[in-house]
């Protein structure tokens, strides 16, 4: 299924702010897995009075931190429930799943990501809900990450030196 865009697509992100790890986000997650994804945090001015300053999340983009990842933290058992669970909602809640995905893209609203919370829960892809059920799924995608990263990185840079040109150029 593919979701026509009516904006182009993304080819860098700029910050300026500092990722940090939020644990307590992954509750049921284990040890070093719950340090793996991390939101930036940025200084903004406060509305209305520019001698304070607010923190703001974005809520587009995070870092995955695999230098973060005790692999002993890894469980074959947790990762195959995990395919288990995200396979059921694939076959079975897809339109629920781009949902999910549109509540973080560029026009995601406040009450979209409310809701991808909720349809999250309960099709068991949150953290907390996939440990609950046996899994945990910050394991999975530490995993499936690294595999991304080692697919992207074994082109970048050029292995013959110069640019690396963007895919959309």
């Amino acid at each position: 299924m593919s979701v026509d865009h009516t904006y182009p697509l993304r080819t860098h992100v700029v910050t300026s702010g500092t990722f940090a790890a939020v644990p307590q986000g992954f509750e049921g997650g284990v040890g070093s897995l719950r340090y793996a994804i991390k939101p930036e945090f940025q200084t903004v001015p406060a509305v209305g009075d520019a001698s304070r300053v607010l923190f703001a999340v974005p809520r587009g983009h995070a870092l995955l931190d695999l230098a973060a990842v005790n692999w002993a933290d890894l469980d074959q058992a947790t990762l195959q429930r995990d395919l288990e669970l995200v396979s059921a909602a694939v076959l079975d809640h897809f339109p629920e799943l781009l949902k999910i995905v549109a509540a973080f893209g560029p026009h995601g609203t406040d009450k979209q990501q409310a809701e991808a919370l909720e349809i999250a829960e309960r099709l068991k892809l949150t953290e907390s809900a996939a440990a609950k059920a046996g899994g945990g799924l910050l394991g999975m995608v530490v995993i499936v990450g690294a595999c991304l990263f080692a697919s992207c990185f074994a082109t970048c840079p050029p292995k013959d030196g110069g640019e690396t040109v963007p895919p959309d150029k």
